[in-house]
């Protein structure tokens, strides 16, 4: 008898899923016991008791191995769910986060508000030979005045103490994982071309301190310097003195966002502020750029002629833009700056809606603005991947496509 209980419990426990030894003993020795006391006790009651006690002690055995083979299966279908239902998560995968470096050992790179001015880097994970530099903007201020209301009312354009980090979670940001980013905030509101100890304007000195602080593109294939308002104005000035220090090896670009201003002499209230304020910065130009009205220097059409003829350059400007509309009352503005445009196609491949605004690039949708149903998202991947020459501009100001509420 002890054999065949023996016999019993072992088969009855071989679909169990694998415990530890010691539990799985312990549980066949209780189960074990329980059979051969149940004998016991069949073999010593009398002939009336064994006859009641043999079937009470069969529906018991035969629920037990019920038991025995079904609770098995709903363990192991149980951790087949849990399995199914938690797969295991993958290795933890760190994502690129922007790191901020200061540059504390040029003391002339300060912001406005004499705080140390600093950039930021974000490297791609999978990629080293590929970045975008971007130049940010904010307008400007020309006099102390102006400067002290910029102070008050946008103490971001002035300080290195005051940024928003959410930049860097939307936008052209987001969409370029594959590029290492180098961004510069704008902290010195003089068009990245200052350099005064007098009025505290520096951005000249920034803009030169970035690239000199330290080497970040002994492997780089291609190089965008992209420039947002202000931030494409400085790369105009700034460009033409820097770009001989690459190597003639990588694909240099240039993207200007909202930085194509034209020249409106007939309208001395725009051209009479930046006038001032260049003298208010003491503002530093290329000495290529040899106009004798310095303000022309920052003119699009004007200071392409001073950049390399194989730097590639794209232009995103807003045939309404609102910036510029300020300094321009009359009904014309668009179709002068249409023609203008027009003028410099040769040089440049161009993105020109119609919208009412000013910037393109910080936005969460840049992509999907969009002329003749075609974004420029599109557009900018056909430019850089496939090196198009493109011209795509809202001639009868009723093709474009301008995504509302987008911030």
């Amino acid at each position: 008898m002890y054999i065949y209980i023996h016999r019993f419990v072992n088969s009855s426990f071989c679909y169990l899923p694998s415990f530890s030894n010691q539990s799985f003993i312990s549980i066949k020795k209780k189960v074990f016991f329980f059979f051969l006391s149940s004998s016991l006790s069949l073999i010593m009651t009398s002939p009336s008791e064994k006859t009641y006690s043999k079937f009470y002690h069969v529906e018991i055995g035969i629920i037990i191995l019920f038991l025995c083979l079904t609770v098995p299966s709903l363990i192991i279908l149980t951790l087949i769910y849990r399995q199914q239902s938690h797969p295991p998560s993958p290795p933890s995968i760190l994502k690129p986060t922007f790191q901020r470096f200061s540059l504390t050992e040029y003391p002339q790179a300060r912001c406005m508000d004499q705080t140390i001015a600093s950039y930021y880097i974000r490297r791609a994970t999978n990629n080293h030979s590929r970045w975008l530099i971007y130049f940010d903007g904010g307008w400007f201020c020309y006099s102390k005045q102006s400067c002290e209301f910029r102070r008050r009312y946008s103490p971001d354009f002035i300080s290195s103490n005051v940024f928003n980090h959410e930049k860097f979670s939307t936008g052209i940001f987001s969409s370029f994982k594959h590029f290492n980013i180098l961004y510069a905030p704008y902290c010195s509101s003089d068009l990245w071309s200052g350099s005064s100890n007098e009025t505290h304007s520096h951005g000249y000195n920034i803009f030169h301190a970035i690239f000199h602080h330290r080497n970040y593109f002994p492997d780089a294939k291609q190089i965008l310097f992209t420039g947002y308002s202000a931030g494409g104005l400085g790369l105009l000035l700034n460009l033409p003195d820097l770009l001989p220090k690459f190597s003639p090896q990588i694909d240099l670009r240039l993207i200007l966002d909202s930085a194509w201003f034209i020249d409106q002499s007939d309208n001395p209230n725009g051209i009479s502020t930046i006038t001032q304020g260049m003298q208010y910065w003491n503002t530093q130009i290329s000495s290529q750029c040899q106009f004798k009205q310095r303000y022309k220097c920052l003119f699009g059409s004007q200071a392409i002629q001073f950049l390399p003829s194989k730097l590639k350059i794209f232009i995103i400007q807003s045939l309404f833009d609102l910036t510029q509309l300020q300094f321009d009352h009359s009904n014309d503005f668009s179709v002068k700056l249409r023609e203008n445009l027009i003028e410099s196609r040769h040089r440049l491949s161009i993105f020109a809606p119609s919208c009412y605004q000013h910037g393109y690039l910080f936005r969460s949708l840049w992509s999907k603005y969009s002329i003749n149903q075609r974004t420029l998202g599109y557009y900018l991947h056909m430019w850089l991947k496939h090196n198009k020459h493109l011209f795509i501009l809202d001639e009868n100001f009723q093709s474009s496509s301008c995504p509302l509420n987008d911030e």
